[in-house]
């Protein structure tokens, strides 16, 4: 009698990795969504409030069929909230005051703080594979921003912004860590994106009444943005570095620019240099380089 084979099974840290992944795509798709609702005359605080709000409604009725928890939650709740309306405010005045390129490349050293902490924690130095994939993702995000090859003028405030962006990025990215096993994913987001939506109401209201998100040729992108490109990439991001832990989440997490780049290739007829070819090796490099040697316990 022949033996039976085993079924095949991805591991823990594979589909996480995915999830990851996925999320940038996503985020990558997104960005582009948002930029031509930008060109039609969304404001950035606008489409920001909106995509909490749909995100936040979104989640809710999902936590609610899925995982109801009446706890709301604690300070990490509250922080994480604040992380995920700060990191977008201070980054699209980083992109404002200063060329996309450095806004990107300083927003994308959150992994290096991420490393940083886990070392602190830890008190241990962070292992090889990781060490090697932090400083590939680096190189990789600053080849596609063609940063070696720009001359860009530097702004005091756009520079504190891209920094603020970074501390954010690396805050919810951690506080997310530590939540998920009280609350999951979903649960998690759904109070995270509440939290974010209450602060972005807050800030519009200052602002006037937000008319370029009801009209009706906007709405589309709006939803796209909302669902497509919040609630769901940072549920599958959140859910992702459960499994393979916050410094290699944050490291997987530059594959968004490298398919910010394929997708304008692809869609918009953008071309793809050699120095942007080459970053996005590195990047796969070390996306994959943290798979060879598993992760800590």
């Amino acid at each position: 009698m022949p033996k039976s084979s085993r079924p095949f099974k991805l591991s823990r840290a594979a589909v996480g990795f995915a999830a990851i992944a996925l999320a940038a795509m996503l985020w990558a798709i997104a960005a582009i969504a948002a930029s031509s609702l930008f060109q039609s005359g969304v404001s950035p605080l606008e489409l920001a409030m909106a995509r909490a709000i749909i995100a936040a409604i979104g989640l809710g009725v999902v936590h609610q069929l899925w995982q109801p928890n009446p706890k709301f939650g604690d300070w990490h709740i509250l922080a994480l909230g604040l992380s995920l309306a700060l990191v977008t405010l201070a980054y699209y005045i980083a992109i404002e005051r200063l060329a996309v390129a450095i806004a990107v490349v300083i927003q994308y050293t959150a992994p290096v703080l991420i490393v940083i902490w886990a070392m602190l924690k830890h008190r241990k130095v962070p292992a090889l594979s990781v060490t090697i994939a932090l400083i590939a993702a680096i190189a990789g995000v600053t080849l596609i921003s063609e940063l070696p090859t720009g001359n860009f003028g530097l702004d005091g405030l756009g520079l504190l912004m891209a920094c603020l962006s970074a501390f954010c990025f690396a805050s919810y990215t951690l506080l997310s860590e530590s939540a998920v096993a009280t609350y999951g994913a979903v649960g998690v987001m759904f109070r995270a994106f509440t939290v974010s939506s209450l602060f972005w109401i807050a800030v519009q209201f200052t602002q006037g009444f937000p008319a370029a998100l009801f009209v009706p040729e906007h709405l589309p992108g709006v939803l796209l943005v909302g669902i497509g490109g919040t609630l769901i990439p940072f549920s599958l991001y959140c859910w992702g570095i459960e499994r393979v832990q916050s410094e290699r989440g944050a490291i997987a997490a530059t594959l968004e620019p490298l398919a910010a780049a394929i997708f304008a290739w692809i869609g918009l007829g953008q071309t793809l240099s050699v120095m942007q070819i080459l970053g996005g090796i590195l990047i796969l490099t070390a996306v994959v380089s943290l798979q060879i040697k598993p992760q800590r316990p």
